[in-house]
């Protein structure tokens, strides 16, 4: 049955197992499985196609220095290259990391807005949407700290719901807040609160954690979303022990669960 959502095109991060394969394959094997566009990762920078949704290049600019800047701006280069419109960003320090050391203060907010302005800079120079997708672990990672951000650089957002059940935020109610600055959506759901992965909270299947996707989707159709619905793919004990590592099976078993949310399901 139809709840009466938009119907917006449906897409997959290419992670995965997916990001061990020529980006043609990818490509055949992501379109053959339904999907209309593909967000592509930084393991495909060189090899960028159409149809995309977007590039994701989530580098860390608090603990990464220059390097992940500097790749951050080449993304973006590549990413106008390829005619994609969209670059997915994170503040840092992306904790999941090696290398990555937990903490927020003063002098870590003014280097990721730092980094954010020359990135926003360039985007524009080159009419490339800069998404900043709000995430655990980062120092945007709640609606306050997202505020700041946003408050602080002229960057959008990729709006990943999953990230908000965590930190108890009313994820309709930062979708209406931030309305046409929303320019890439994240398909992902959790339960759990902040702390360590797979002990505090976890990422799970489609409609099997907290978020509330009838509330998402209707707070999407009133601000006017009209761009993808990105899957990300992120129930790893699941890929591993029942699908067996396949990328393309995790993609097909996704779609259908998207579909079944926003009310196209069999």
């Amino acid at each position: 049955m139809s709840h009466g959502f938009s119907p917006r095109p449906l897409s997959f991060i290419a992670g995965l197992g997916f990001e061990e394969m020529p980006a043609a394959e990818v490509s055949e094997q992501l379109l053959g499985c339904g999907y209309d566009e593909i967000e592509w990762t930084m393991a495909h920078i060189d090899e960028l196609l159409q149809p995309a949704s977007a590039l994701a290049c989530q580098q860390d600019l608090v603990c990464g220095g220059d390097e992940a800047l500097q790749l951050t701006l080449t993304s973006i280069e590549r990413a106008h290259e390829a005619q994609i419109g969209i670059v997915n960003v994170l503040t840092g320090p992306n904790l999941w990391e090696r290398g990555a050391t937990a903490g927020a203060n003063e002098d870590r907010w003014a280097i990721a807005l730092g980094a954010l302005e020359q990135i926003c800079a360039r985007g524009d120079e080159l009419g490339v949407k800069i998404g900043l997708e709000p995430c655990w672990g980062t120092l945007a990672c709640d609606a306050d700290s997202a505020r700041r951000a946003l408050d602080a650089v002229p960057v959008s957002v990729t709006f990943d719901p999953s990230h908000f059940v965590m930190t108890g935020n009313d994820i309709a109610a930062l979708v209406r807040e931030w309305g046409e600055r929303i320019v890439h959506v994240h398909l992902k759901d959790a339960f759990g609160s902040p702390g360590i992965e797979g002990e505090d909270f976890q990422f799970c299947m489609l409609g099997e954690g907290k978020v509330g996707w009838p509330e998402f989707f209707a707070a999407l159709d009133a601000v006017g979303y009209s761009g993808a619905l990105s899957i990300e793919f992120e129930a790893y004990s699941y890929y591993k022990q029942v699908l067996g590592s396949d990328p393309s099976a995790a993609a097909v078993l996704a779609a259908e669960q998207a579909r079944a949310l926003v009310g196209g399901g069999p």
